[in-house]
């Protein structure tokens, strides 16, 4: 059972090695050490700033971190700025690492700031916020649902990239941290401009690094080329446009980046299986 608070005033962090939603919303500014489990930190309003590992990270409105299980944390935040933790237990994140890494050793979150890279993971931490505020009931009957689901999306990722780090003979934790970051910026960067023209080119300049560099090492941290994530976040529009929106097929294609309505249905029934306007119909 997930357990769901307020704070509003100085937290006090008791019993937070249970699996729990804080949501905050500071009336004053706040500055607060505690020992940490595996945590979520997901900013909804404001900046808040962490500290932990001898180094300061600065976590803005609409960006997350996931923090590593037994970590001496220092966090600092203004009045009126909100924010959302999930502390996951370690049992619960060991249970889940083990279903799907098939390996006993405690899994290691490489603590990259992100906003966009993983959207399902901030779909989700913005519904949990949007049902807090808005519609608690609902909230509380989907809490453990939302929360083993944002579980299981963190450790499937970190369980990919750990596998595909041992492929290229990558061990060192700072290493990856490194690649990781760039990996992460050009998945956000791709994620914010899909509606854009844009370029294996324009992403290595945005990035800061050569063109070769970033199409290998994209693929093998995440299996698939920029070009066909690319695609695979213009498709998701597109079907989530067919699904709730009314434009039509020539709208939804421009504004999901693809040049053409020709071209547009084509890439959507190679990877769908169905025309759009099949796909529309059969909803």
């Amino acid at each position: 059972m997930i357990q769901l608070e307020e704070i509003t005033s100085f937290p006090t962090f008791s019993n937070q090695l249970e699996n729990k939603i804080l949501y905050s919303n500071h009336s004053d500014d706040i500055s607060i050490s505690y020992q940490s489990t595996y945590t979520i930190k997901y900013v909804i309003d404001g900046v808040k700033q962490y500290n932990y590992n001898n180094q300061d990270i600065e976590v803005s409105k609409s960006q997350y971190l996931i923090l590593n299980n037994d970590n001496l944390i220092t966090t600092e935040a203004k009045k009126g700025t909100k924010g959302l933790s999930l502390f996951l237990s370690p049992k619960l994140i060991n249970e889940i690492a083990h279903f799907y890494s098939r390996s006993h050793s405690s899994i290691k979150f490489l603590e990259i700031i992100q906003r966009s890279s993983n959207q399902k993971v901030k779909n989700l931490l913005h519904k949990i916020v949007y049902l807090y505020e808005n519609d608690q009931v609902c909230l509380n009957q989907q809490m453990d649902d939302l929360f083993i689901t944002i579980s299981e999306l963190i450790i499937q990722e970190q369980v990919l990239v750990d596998n595909n780090f041992k492929r290229l003979k990558i061990v060192r934790q700072n290493t990856k941290r490194e690649l990781y970051k760039s990996i992460t910026e050009a998945k956000e960067y791709l994620n914010d401009n899909f509606r854009d023209k844009t370029s294996l080119e324009i992403l290595s300049k945005d990035i800061g690094v050569s063109k070769y560099y970033l199409h290998r090492l994209f693929k093998e941290i995440n299996g698939k080329t920029p070009l066909e994530y690319l695609t695979d976040i213009r498709l998701e529009n597109a079907k989530n446009k067919l699904q709730y929106s009314k434009d039509s097929i020539y709208e939804i294609a421009i504004t999901s980046g693809f040049d053409n309505t020709a071209y547009f249905s084509n890439v959507f029934k190679k990877h769908v299986g169905l025309s759009p306007t099949q796909f529309r119909k059969a909803l």
